[in-house]
C-alpha cells in the first residue's frame, strides 16, 4: 500500500511539473540564485578551511572535540556542522556517542545570513540581536541538558595530509549536494502553491524572504520557529551528509524538535518583559 502511495505521489508531481513549466523554471533560476549569492560563497569557503584544519591536527589544540565543534559550527553555519562532525567520526577523532549527541546542540543559521535577514524582516537590530541570542541560548541549554553523556576522549595522532586539492573536491561535492536539495524543495513548495507556513517548513530561507513583504500576527514566533527547526531542505542536506559516515540522523531532527521548543518559550517569554 504504502508503495503504491509513493507511485502515484511521484506520478502527480510529474504531472505537476509539466503542467507548471514555468514555474519550475523559475524555482530553479532562483533556487540557483539563492545558492549562488547566498550560500555557496560562505558555505564552499568554511568547508575547505574546516577540512584543512581537521587534517592539520588543530583540533588537538582543544581540551575538549565537542568545543572545538560548537564554535566552528557557529561561525561557519549549517550543513558545516555536520559535516564537520561526520569528518571527525570517520577519522576515528570522535566516538559515535558523541558525534550523535553533539548533532544535537550544533544546528546554527550563518551569523552573516541571519543577521541580515532578520534585520530585512523586522528593520530593528534590538529584535534582530534578541532573535540571534535565543538562536545560540538553545543550543547552549541543549547543550546543558546532554554534556554530561558525552564521553571523555583522548586525542589521537594524526595521519592525514593536508591535501588542499582533496578539500576543495569535497567542498564543491558537499555544496553542490546543497544546492540539489534548494531547487528541490523549492521547485515542490511553488508548483504545489503552498503557504508561507509550510514553505518555511519546507525551505526556511524562502519562508523568511516571503516574511519580508508580509504583515503577520505573532511574527517573532514565526521566525524563530522557521530558523530553529531548519526546514526540510535543511534536513536533507545534513542526512546526506550523515548517511555517508553511517550517522543516524534522528538525532539531528530530535535536536531540532527540542531547538524549537526551547526557542518559542524564550520568545514568548522575551515578549512580556
Amino acid at each position: 500500500m504504502k508503495r503504491k502511495l509513493l507511485y502515484l505521489t511521484i506520478l502527480g508531481l510529474i504531472f505537476l511539473i509539466f503542467k507548471n513549466y514555468t514555474v519550475v523554471l523559475d524555482s530553479t533560476i532562483l533556487a540557483v540564485e539563492l545558492w549562488l549569492y547566498k550560500v555557496f560563497p560562505y558555505l564552499f569557503i568554511m568547508i575547505v578551511i574546516n577540512d584543512l584544519l581537521i587534517n592539520a591536527n588543530f583540533i588537538s589544540l582543544f581540551k575538549n572535540n565537542t568545543f572545538y565543534i560548537f564554535i566552528m559550527s557557529l561561525l561557519s553555519g549549517t550543513p558545516t556542522s555536520a559535516y564537520i562532525i561526520s569528518n571527525l567520526y570517520l577519522q576515528n577523532k570522535m566516538s559515535k556517542n558523541n558525534a550523535h549527541i553533539t548533532l544535537l546542540f550544533t544546528y546554527f543559521s550563518n551569523p552573516l545570513f541571519l543577521y541580515s535577514m532578520l534585520n530585512a524582516i523586522f528593520n530593528s537590530n534590538q529584535t534582530t540581536i534578541k532573535l540571534m541570542i535565543i538562536h545560540y541560548l538553545s543550543n547552549i541549554i541543549i547543550w546543558i541538558i546532554y554534556h554530561k553523556k558525552l564521553e571523555s576522549t583522548s586525542q589521537l595522532e594524526n595521519n592525514n595530509n593536508i591535501n588542499l586539492t582533496e578539500s576543495i573536491k569535497k567542498a564543491m561535492s558537499t555544496t553542490t549536494m546543497v544546492l540539489g536539495t534548494i531547487c528541490f524543495y523549492l521547485v515542490i513548495s511553488n508548483i504545489l502553491n503552498l503557504n508561507i507556513y509550510l514553505r518555511g517548513i519546507l525551505e526556511m530561507t524562502q519562508g523568511l524572504n516571503m516574511l519580508i513583504t508580509t504583515n503577520l500576527a505573532f511574527k517573532e514566533l514565526i521566525v524563530i520557529m522557521f530558523i530553529s527547526f531548519g526546514g526540510l531542505s535543511i534536513h536533507t542536506q545534513v542526512k546526506c551528509i550523515l548517511d555517508e559516515a553511517n550517522l543516524k540522523y534522528k538525532y539531528f531532527f530530535k535536536g531540532r524538535i527540542y531547538q524549537t521548543i526551547i526557542a518559542l518559550l524564550l520568545t514568548i517569554l522575551t515578549s512580556f518583559t
